[in-house]
């Protein structure tokens, strides 16, 4: 199994939660107003007065056949919607209770 991490703009949660539901992928947890700075285009995303916008956090462990269409998506709204910021990081699970 793997685990995916996709931090993004609260602004594309819709997109990521289609991605979600596209794959027929039932579990995962959610952050809100997570705070954050882009490593590409260092956009600030701090929910301040001056850096209003503010991230998401989803963590869903998948099978791993799973892995490449959510980052195939996840590109795909990227390249939709890349002023807004989204990123998917990929780990192995070894147990899970």
């Amino acid at each position: 199994m793997k685990a995916v991490m996709i931090v993004y703009n609260q602004s594309i949660s819709d997109e990521v939660y289609e991605i979600l539901e596209k794959l027929n992928i039932k579990g995962f947890t959610r952050w809100l107003n997570v705070h954050g700075r882009g490593s590409q285009t260092g956009e600030p995303h701090y929910g301040t007065h001056i850096w209003p916008s503010l991230n998401a956090v989803i963590l869903t462990v998948v099978e791993e056949n799973l892995v490449q269409p959510i980052l195939e998506n996840v590109r795909k709204v990227n390249e939709l919607a890349e002023e807004e910021g989204i990123r998917a990081f990929v780990w192995s699970i070894d147990q899970v209770v």
